[in-house]
């Protein structure tokens, strides 16, 4: 119950933030994707369905609250949450590089996706498609890269005091 209730906290505050905050942080235009890092972590430390299942409701949320299309979002992000913790059971993960390289992949794949959708929905041309790699897809991967390691770190104490609380109470009843 508490890594439920811990997961809809970090969505809720992850929307919060991307919404308000980090907008003002934005270097021409291009905004930071925190929603990525956070998928892809949790993906990375809690496995495929479990990374789904949270990149759904993240993706949900976002289109809920601020999207065009609903479920595009959502779909995206339990692609990506999937992707990114099948790979992963053996993994250490107190190594920060492949959440760095995880989420620059994930960022360049959701990206082209949105580009996409959109595209065939006639929202977007073929020929702006050069233009939206290298103005939008490039930098808003290296912007979101450079903050995967400080907000990983993050997911991997509160994952890790979680684990510690569910184990302490699977083992109050053992003899």
């Amino acid at each position: 119950m508490r890594r439920v209730v811990c997961m809809a906290i970090l969505i809720l505050l992850n929307y919060v933030l991307q919404s308000t905050i980090f907008i003002r942080f934005s270097i021409q235009g291009v905004t930071l994707d925190t929603a990525v890092i956070f998928i892809v972590s949790y993906g990375i430390l809690r496995g495929d369905i479990e990374g789904a299942i949270f990149g759904f409701f993240a993706g949900l949320t976002h289109d809920l609250f601020g999207s065009q299309f609903v479920g595009l979002h959502a779909m995206l992000g339990m692609s990506v949450g999937f992707v990114a913790g099948k790979p992963f059971k053996d993994y250490f993960k107190d190594n920060y590089l492949l959440p760095l390289g995880m989420v620059a992949m994930a960022t360049i794949a959701y990206q082209f996706a949105f580009f996409f959708v959109n595209f065939l929905l006639g929202f977007r041309s073929a020929e702006n498609f050069w233009f939206y790699l290298r103005f939008i897809i490039f930098p808003k991967t290296i912007y979101t890269a450079s903050m995967t390691i400080p907000l990983y770190s993050l997911l991997y104490v509160i994952n890790r005091k979680i684990e510690a609380s569910e184990n302490d109470r699977r083992n109050l009843f053992a003899e």
